[in-house]
């Protein structure tokens, strides 16, 4: 249920940041050749957008899972090693999210925040762009635990038309 939402939430963030970044860029290149008057802030937005949009997108890949996934251990595995083997990989994830991009990221933020960091055109406080890392972060950890919890990678997983 939680999971549902939260997947529907990140795929509506998705889609809403990939229009604005097409609008700007699209407003950016009138600008530049139509109008004959650049503007330093939409690419600074369009480059805050895409800051965004990958960091959103990794998390949604990852509620989806459909991440990057290297099996060649544990296809050779038992059943049971591939349980053991699926767990160890959703702690690692999570540990991963929680250690670099929860705890780095939260590091990060703070320190611009502490130093008054802005953004050279639009004077946008710099905490505010990096804040996306530790948000996307829990999120990651949020899936990696609940899918550890129910079992979800119990066997090797496989999408039809993966190299095998």
């Amino acid at each position: 249920m939680m999971r549902t939402f939260i997947e529907k939430a990140l795929g509506g963030f998705l889609v809403f940041l990939f229009s604005a970044t097409v609008l700007t860029v699209i407003w950016q290149v009138i600008g530049r050749y139509v109008l004959e008057a650049p503007s330093s802030a939409t690419e600074e937005i369009a480059r805050f957008l895409l800051i965004w949009l990958g960091m959103v997108s990794m998390a949604y890949a990852f509620a989806k899972r459909m991440h990057v996934g290297v099996d060649l251990i544990s296809a050779r595995l038992s059943p049971s090693g591939r349980k053991v083997s699926a767990r160890a990989i959703w702690v690692a994830c999570a540990a991963f999210a929680l250690t670099v991009m929860v705890y780095g990221g939260g590091l990060l933020v703070n320190v611009t925040a502490t130093l008054g960091q802005t953004s050279a055109a639009l004077g946008l406080p710099m905490w505010t762009i990096y804040s996306i890392m530790p948000v996307c972060g829990l999120v990651i950890a949020y899936f990696a635990i609940s899918f550890m919890l129910e079992g979800a990678a119990t066997e090797t997983e496989t999408i039809e038309g993966d190299v095998q």
